[in-house]
């Protein structure tokens, strides 16, 4: 099993269950150091790990990844992936490249792992791909629809490759986790303050949405939540779009991130400007 971001959060301990059930697991990122502290927390385990530091975006890299597995353990059985980046921005105001580099983490790093480890899983006639979304790849709260934008992707990719897929021997499963106790907000880039979120709102562990991407790999599942909350959440910007519309803005509006009214200037205007002055 390759899991990609697997030095925190969600991919350690997504890891840490297969491991946990015998599989043999492949840690990605792009720290080694922090792979190997993970890879000596599951000596204990009963599968074997193999730390393989890559970097998503590069299609190079990630072919090397898969091809140092199947020289390793011979075959390719499950691909998670997880690898992700953050970004609180405007949508009208906000970082062109910070945009492009969220596609080409979020996105095409999820592409070029499907793209690398599909034909050895055909050539097995079996295999299983997890691409974990996330609940804002079925609703866009304000100042993530770049991120949102990201997993809806996700979520279509999954719906095609599925058919594409079909009567392959291989299964493709896409997990929507909501607010997770990570370090992703603290992690992730920021143009505009992230607002205080209230007490009362309830995080799940990372382990609890790494127990449902092994049982979707498990039980062959199509789509997975992690909590009744992110189902409601789902389910009322279904329902009641106004509704919602509503409280996203009120609770993470401009007076609730501190926006300027006036934009920022983008780098693009920045770099015109300097050399207009």
């Amino acid at each position: 099993a390759i899991v990609t971001g697997a030095s925190s959060g969600i991919g350690r301990e997504t890891v840490r269950e297969l491991a946990a059930k015998g599989a043999n697991v492949v840690l990605a990122s792009r720290n080694r150091e922090k792979l190997e502290a993970v890879a000596i927390d599951l000596v204990h385990l009963p599968g074997r790990t193999l730390v393989v530091p890559t970097d998503v975006t590069e299609r190079l890299s990630v072919a090397a990844l898969v091809r140092r597995t199947v020289e390793e353990f011979g075959d390719l059985d499950i691909l998670v992936n997880n690898a992700g980046s953050g970004l609180f921005a405007s949508i009208a105001g906000g970082s062109i490249e910070n945009m492009r580099h969220l596609f080409d983490v979020n996105f095409w790093g999820a592409i070029h792992c499907i793209q690398a480890a599909v034909p050895y899983m055909q050539s097995q006639r079996r295999g299983h791909i997890v691409n974990v979304s996330s609940v804002a790849g079925r609703l866009a709260p304000p100042y993530m629809g770049a991120y949102a934008a990201t997993k809806f992707a996700l979520r279509a990719i999954s719906d095609s490759l599925r058919s594409e897929l079909a009567d392959t021997g291989i299964g493709v499963s896409t997990i929507y986790p909501g607010l997770t106790q990570t370090s992703f907000t603290e992690s992730m880039i920021q143009e505009v303050p992230v607002p205080h979120i209230p007490p009362i709102v309830r995080f799940v562990s990372p382990r609890t949405v790494a127990q449902r991407i092994v049982g979707a790999i498990r039980w062959g599942m199509r789509d997975v939540f992690v909590s009744p909350e992110d189902i409601a959440a789902v389910a009322a910007s279904t329902l009641a779009p106004q509704l919602f519309d509503w409280f996203a803005h009120l609770f993470i509006g401009p007076q609730r991130v501190g926006e300027e009214i006036v934009l920022p200037r983008r780098e693009e205007e920045r770099r015109y400007a300097a050399d207009a002055e």
